[in-house]
């Protein structure tokens, strides 16, 4: 290995690290939150909040977070997006109170969105396209690694108070971290931007960050409020946003568009938009309920919680790698196969939890069921969505499916909230003893038929898609008999932080 192939690798493996603090984020602190929740006394509605603020603000500026790269340099804001991060990871350890973590977790995820898209950038920068495939999978194990350590950590450091820190070990832990990847960006990463003019454009980035908050902030807070009408009316208002959005960048120049709108007449992409939008609102509603209940109701700590739950990335990893490889041939009979695997293993989780026979070992079984389902939906997932879409709008396509994988997380966390805590609520529950077992576990039995029920519905939108992960890039309707074969076309497919994970990466 010469000399410059040593820096681009040393440069490269700083760069991940950001990219790992990020994976890490929505698994390590989902298994902290009933402790969050414990210690700053907050209620059911704002611990929600305490996942669902930051897949939100991630959601909102991803998008114009990859455009100011672009335009200002990856190398000057990748360290941005480090440093913010960094001091809100230490501004949510701090926290004095439900309020305040929630708005550092709304900052942390502001800035991550600035940090995310300057990794992928440096993978284009460092390596040449002959040499990328070995850094790209470096990329994609980083990103499994911190899925499959984040909720095992997380629980580790909250059950084991480590340093008498309790869960604000989990944001601390990335003060270390962030540091040397602002010393290592500093000196390795060498400055790229644009060679084309481009222009961020402010009004399409206040429309959307609009219309992600008209539908997500109802959700979270309107079980809490009771419903009041002006909930109501915000989220019917999102609709009529969306259209002045989808309106103002059509007018836009392709140069200046946040996304490329000629995408929406893209049938398959619609399908596979939507699909997107099921499958990552159903994987925290898969989660959620689960932590929730073998915390609260059962009384399990944070580490065996989360140690139980490494059976569902341990099914994810194990399908994930031959679904990659079949995934060019066979995306499409993948997915269908992977749906109802899932649906299966999660209907079998509510079962089990309604019977009140959950214990470590059938919750482990049954994680690692959906998780293999999951194996051969979510690693090719975005690829599938990608197929069809022409080489000049892959880039804006792929931020677009990147910033929707977020908001439906978002969304979920508050759709699965409402369902699991207006069934408490319904029911009325005492403090502690066998009332509130009985109570959770019928609550979390009921909420796992949302995501059974989301997966059911994406095999539906299943014939909208190419039947592989190849793609003649034309974006039609009908493509040859090579194209469909993937021969002697180009493959427009985007590595994204939540292929294989189970987070809205």
């Amino acid at each position: 290995m010469n000399r410059a192939s040593r820096h681009a690798w040393s440069a490269l493996l700083v760069t991940l690290f950001a990219g790992f603090m990020d994976a890490l984020d929505l698994s390590i602190t989902a298994v902290a939150n009933p402790a969050m929740q414990r210690d700053l006394h907050a209620g059911y509605n704002e611990a929600q909040w305490f996942v669902a603020a930051y897949a939100l603000a991630f959601a909102v500026m991803l998008i114009p977070g990859g455009r100011l790269g672009d335009i200002y340099g990856r190398r000057r804001i990748l360290l941005t997006g480090v440093a913010g991060f960094t001091l809100a990871s230490a501004a949510c350890a701090l926290a004095p109170s439900p309020l305040a973590l929630i708005a550092a977790r709304l900052v942390q995820g502001g800035f991550g969105a600035l940090m995310v898209p300057q990794v992928l950038a440096a993978v284009q920068l460092l390596f040449p396209a002959e040499r990328r495939g070995p850094a790209l999978a470096a990329y994609g194990t980083v990103m499994n690694l911190a899925q499959i350590t984040g909720p095992v950590l997380g629980g580790f450091l909250t059950t084991d108070n480590v340093l008498g820190l309790g869960w604000r070990a989990v944001f601390l832990i990335n003060l270390p971290v962030g540091l040397l990847v602002l010393a290592g960006t500093a000196l390795l990463l060498p400055e790229s931007r644009s060679d084309r003019p481009l222009q961020l454009d402010m009004p399409g980035a206040l429309l959307a960050g609009l219309f992600s908050g008209l539908v997500v902030y109802p959700l979270q807070q309107g079980r809490a409020d009771g419903w009041p009408p002006w909930l109501l009316a915000a989220l019917v208002a999102a609709l009529p946003v969306g259209y002045v959005f989808v309106r103002q960048q059509r007018r836009r120049a392709p140069e200046r568009a946040l996304v490329p709108v000629g995408l929406f007449r893209n049938r398959a992409f619609c399908a596979g938009m939507v699909q997107l939008l099921l499958v990552y609102s159903a994987i925290l509603a898969q989660q959620m309920p689960v932590i929730w209940h073998t915390q609260t109701g059962l009384g399990w700590s944070a580490l065996r919680t989360g140690t139980a739950t490494v059976g569902w990335v341990l099914g994810l990893c194990v399908l994930g790698v031959p679904a990659v490889a079949l995934a060019p041939r066979a995306g499409r009979a993948l997915q269908v196969a992977g749906c109802l695997v899932v649906v299966s293993g999660t209907l079998l989780l509510s079962e089990v939890i309604g019977h009140h026979a959950l214990g470590f070992w059938s919750l482990f079984g049954c994680l690692t069921v959906i998780g293999c389902g999951l194996g051969l939906v979510v690693p090719t997932l975005i690829s599938m969505v990608l197929a069809g879409v022409p080489g000049r709008d892959a880039g804006g396509a792929a931020g677009l499916a990147n910033a929707a994988i977020y908001f439906a997380a978002a969304a979920g966390v508050g759709l699965i909230g409402m369902v699991f805590f207006g069934r408490v609520a319904d029911t009325g529950v005492a403090a502690g003893g066998p009332a509130q077992v009985r109570v959770f576990s019928q609550a979390a039995a009921y909420s796992l038929y949302y995501p059974a029920a989301a997966f059911l519905a994406v095999p539906l939108l299943a014939p909208f898609l190419p039947r592989g992960t190849a793609s003649g890039g034309s974006g039609g309707r009908h493509r040859g008999r090579h194209a469909r074969r993937g021969r002697h076309s180009r493959r427009y497919t985007v590595e994204s932080s939540t292929a294989g994970s189970s987070a809205p990466r």
